[in-house]
């Protein structure tokens, strides 16, 4: 199948345009910025920029587009930087889509546009529910842009949304490898500590699982239909623990109560705002630390064929990967 693909050199993106290709589909992927060809004659790169809109003809003959690029960050000088990325181009992205006859678009999402679940009891896609209420502008606007999904599907536009849940695994050294760095931190005898009591539920999305989600949603999910791509729901501070073990250090992490956090948060903010530096924290970010994040995949598992790997087997590999890194962001 002939594919257009955003967000190819992200992180999941990266590792979704190589489980394409594996799997004998044509791939145009965009870029902001030339890049040498590919010597799979199956991959070609085009150069643009979503924010700047893409013609018709750029999709015209292509049998799906994917939409995996977002902006994925925890702070922005500018906000409305959220909003250009997240929504404005992801709709002028659409309508292009739309006016060029693509028979199927695959949109990743993000579990934050579901929001928290409201116990440790799972939250599926029929929870999907109206929210006011936003920790992170990149909350806000994935939820902003499954408003847009929703405007274009009745117009009638095919549209399947994935959800990943929190992503974990090999591959890059981005902030959006949360476990990932975490891991990095405790190696390093870097790590910060737990913020609050790490009791609350989280959900945690194995890449290679996710990556095959995507392209068997290629061939099997449905028109206006939403899919949860997850794993196995564990307690933040347990995950923590293992991560201790598994790198050789004392299992026995400090706690920062979520309220410190909050107000650490928002100096390191406020600095930001002045420095430009990004922030380690923020206020919306230690936010997080108050909820349970708790999701089921069964409706993937169920109609895509999603599989999820065993935590403990993801965690391992994952460990083992950041063992043999020399920095992080340097790999």
């Amino acid at each position: 199948m002939k594919v257009f693909l955003t967000g190819g050199t992200g992180y999941l993106g990266g590792e979704i345009l190589q489980g394409l290709l594996a799997a004998g589909h044509q791939v145009t992927a965009l870029c902001r910025t030339p890049r040498e060809d590919s010597s799979d004659g199956r991959l070609r790169w085009s150069v643009g920029d979503l924010r700047d809109g893409l013609s018709e003809d750029l999709l015209h003959q292509h049998r799906a587009v994917i939409h995996v690029a977002a902006l994925v960050k925890t702070w922005m000088r500018d906000r409305s930087e959220f909003d250009r990325a997240n929504v404005a181009a992801y709709d002028r992205l659409l309508e292009a889509a739309y006016r060029a006859g693509v028979p199927k678009v695959i949109v990743t999402s993000s579990f934050l546009s579901l929001g928290p679940s409201p116990g440790p009891e799972p939250l599926r896609e029929t929870d999907r529910r109206p929210r006011d209420h936003f920790l992170t502008d990149y909350e806000r606007t994935k939820y902003l842009a499954d408003e847009v999904t929703d405007r274009w599907t009745a117009r009638g536009l095919a549209i399947s949304t994935l959800y990943p849940t929190v992503l974990f695994g090999p591959g890059s050294t981005t902030d959006g490898n949360l476990v990932g760095k975490v891991a990095w931190w405790i190696h390093t005898g870097k790590f910060p500590g737990v913020v609050g009591s790490g009791a609350f539920s989280w959900n945690f999305g194995y890449v290679p699982d996710v990556v095959r989600g995507h392209v068997q949603a290629l061939e099997r999910a449905l028109p206006g239909e939403r899919y949860i791509l997850g794993g196995e729901n564990r307690s933040y501070v347990e995950v923590i623990r293992q991560l201790h073990t598994l790198l050789g250090r004392p299992p026995r992490p400090r706690f920062i109560p979520v309220g410190v956090a909050e107000t650490l948060g928002s100096v390191l903010e406020a600095w930001a705002g002045l420095s430009g530096q990004t922030p380690e924290l923020t206020r919306g970010v230690a936010g997080v630390y108050r909820h349970h994040w708790a999701y089921s995949s069964e409706k993937a598992e169920r109609a895509l064929g999603y599989g999820i790997t065993p935590f403990d087997q993801a965690l391992v590999a994952t460990v083992g990967w950041v063992k043999t890194l020399t920095g992080w962001g340097k790999a």
